[in-house]
């Protein structure tokens, strides 16, 4: 039997144009950077913000955020998950550093990770990957998913990071489908062709925040525009 799981609330994913309030997106878009060192590796960063504007829009009911002000967040997440000159092909640096940025808004987090290595005799089972991001699903949380080979999964970019809001799955027919923001816009991408035909592997993180906290910085945030 297939199941379905999805953020609550996906619409605080939703992003309008500066321009136009006909124009929306769907999380952010590294190609809204200014630098193209930027644009070529800023993908982690993007993710990265990708998963604060989802918290933070759902602790401040707000419905829409511009782009503008996404953009502002990417360049605050780039100076702590900041990318080398190989990206930032690790879901343990990653974590580390999404964590750094948590603590210059005094959250703590706590970061759970799902690595799928090289070895395909190393890596975990279907079901433990669809356990995991269901774990973080059910707990209101996107899920940050590192691709360093896409294998036989055309839709989704080599060494890369996108951020899973949701998945379709059915363990008996070995089927899982995530639903991703990548490029600002919702894609599909099968996850079971994807973990049994990568090379390389990659692997999953998603973070727990501290909802006192959380609900502090949205109050410290109102009473300073007050």
């Amino acid at each position: 039997m297939e199941h379905q799981i999805v953020l609550p609330d996906l619409h605080f994913m939703i992003v309008r144009d500066d321009h136009t309030e006909s124009v929306e997106y769907f999380g952010s878009n590294q190609e809204w950077f200014p630098d193209a060192w930027q644009r070529m590796a800023g993908c982690a960063p993007s993710v990265t913000a990708n998963i604060f504007l989802y918290h933070y829009q759902k602790e401040e009911a707000e419905q829409y955020c511009s782009k503008k002000d996404l953009l502002a967040l990417m360049e605050e997440t780039w100076n702590y998950v900041t990318p080398g000159e190989g990206g930032l092909p690790s879901t343990t640096k990653f974590a580390e550093k999404v964590k750094d940025f948590g603590l210059s808004h005094n959250l703590e987090l706590d970061s759970k990770i799902l690595k799928i290595p090289e070895d395909k005799a190393l890596r975990p089972a279907l079901d433990e990957m669809i356990d995991f991001i269901v774990a973080a699903l059910e707990q209101e949380t996107p899920v940050a998913f590192l691709n360093l080979c896409n294998g036989e999964v055309e839709t989704l970019d080599k060494w890369h990071w996108v951020t899973i809001t949701g998945l379709k799955y059915d363990k008996e027919a070995a089927t899982a489908t995530a639903m991703i923001s990548d490029e600002a816009v919702s894609k599909e991408i099968d996850m079971a062709l994807w973990l049994s035909s990568t090379t390389i592997g990659g692997g999953f993180v998603y973070f727990l925040l501290d909802e006192k906290l959380m609900q502090s910085r949205v109050q410290s945030s109102t009473e300073r525009e007050i």
